[in-house]
């Protein structure tokens, strides 16, 4: 299950990405490629590989624990 934070950061990665493309189509030569790569090459596998907090991952251990 995807926490929260980790659905900001996603949203986050895809508004660069949006903000990237954008940018590109005005003709921006500099900024495009620095909001593509932040979205594409941090931001997005940031959101993908943050872990769960702490008491969510206790809680899933516990309730396979019991089956």
């Amino acid at each position: 299950m995807i926490a929260a934070r980790n659905l900001v950061v996603l949203i986050a990665g895809v508004v660069l990405i949006g903000a990237g493309f954008f940018s590109l189509a005005r003709g921006s030569i500099t900024l495009a490629p620095v909001l593509l790569v932040a979205g594409y090459c941090v931001a997005i596998p940031v959101g993908i590989m943050m872990g769960a907090p702490r008491a969510a991952r206790k809680a899933e251990r516990v309730g396979r624990e019991g089956e």
